[in-house]
């Protein structure tokens, strides 16, 4: 929106402006992660109706995987406590791993993190996922290049 880049990846926000045009080029599922091991809160999780009020949460910090895990919070009516906010994904699954708390985080990087073997995914309702792709401001797809660029994302993603 202030001319910063021509194109971005992005995950599509709940509200697009009309400036702008959104391709999608995949769906991000997102998991709730607790940590394998032994953990503080690892007895309350074993019970089959935990209280979540006494198990740490880690979520994202801002963006529409923190939109996506509040609208869960409120659907699942659990008032989370809140340990830690963090601003990357990555650092989720790790402070996951290392027994600071449940997180949300999307699946893509769980599978790519070098802790995944340390946590677990929770059998849970599940999040709803986010469209994952490319931006840019309707403006910059008279530009040529931007065009042709637009039109092979177009191709990439197919409707489950």
């Amino acid at each position: 929106m202030n001319d910063e880049t021509d194109i971005a990846i992005s995950a599509l926000p709940e509200l697009l402006p009309a400036r702008l045009e959104f391709e999608t080029i995949s769906e991000i599922p997102l998991s709730v992660i607790a940590p394998a091991g032994v953990s503080s809160f690892g007895s309350e999780l074993a019970d089959g109706m935990p209280d979540w009020s006494k198990i740490p949460f880690i979520v994202p910090e801002a963006g529409t995987a923190r939109e996506r895990a509040n609208y869960w919070f409120k659907k699942m009516r659990i008032k989370p406590n809140i340990y830690a906010q963090v601003s990357g994904h990555e650092a989720i699954v790790s402070m996951v791993a290392l027994g600071c708390g449940v997180g949300i985080a999307p699946e893509v990087v769980i599978v790519n993190s070098p802790v995944r073997d340390k946590i677990q995914r929770l059998k849970l309702e599940p999040i709803k996922p986010f469209k994952l792709g490319v931006v840019c401001k309707r403006s910059n797809l008279d530009n040529q290049l931007l065009s042709a660029f637009w039109k092979v994302a177009e191709k990439v993603y197919i409707q489950p």
